[in-house]
């Protein structure tokens, strides 16, 4: 795999709107606030998943076939929960937030939408297609096709 192929923005966007969508699943159906701790935990620790088919891929990820990998070795998956959270520190914020019930929700959504556009502007602008949070941790995502 060349580690110039790198993944478009659209194929980000909707790994990731997968994984915000499995986010909120999990805070409307478990009650009790335990689904929005656990949406919380996935946000933030997706990137680090190592089971039999899933490596360094959140479930968004795996169905669009992209991953996260090092910066500076694009042939190393990250697999430290450090450059994992840093690296999702940005939507971890969001989804932290709507551990509170209702005006968590609303916070989320105040502070999310301009969050996620600015993510979204920064993927189209840049060259390796990196988000905020690419640029903190010193990760790209790239193509596994």
């Amino acid at each position: 795999m060349s580690h110039s192929h790198y993944a478009s923005p659209q194929k980000r966007l909707f790994a990731k709107l997968i994984d915000l969508g499995l986010v909120l699943f999990l805070g409307l159906v478990i009650r009790g606030g335990a689904g929005s701790v656990l949406g919380f935990l996935y946000s933030i620790f997706a990137d680090t998943f190592s089971f039999k088919k899933i490596q360094g891929q959140s479930l968004g990820k795996r169905i669009l076939k992209i991953r996260v990998v090092s910066g500076h070795e694009p042939h190393t998956r990250i697999s430290r929960m450090k450059t994992s959270v840093v690296r999702n520190a940005p939507v971890g914020i969001v989804t932290f937030l709507m551990i509170i019930p209702v005006w968590g929700w609303i916070l989320s959504l105040l502070i999310g939408i301009p969050l996620f556009l600015i993510e979204l502007s920064l993927m189209i602008k840049a060259d390796r297609h990196q988000r905020l949070g690419d640029v903190m941790a010193e990760s790209v995502v790239l193509d596994c096709e």
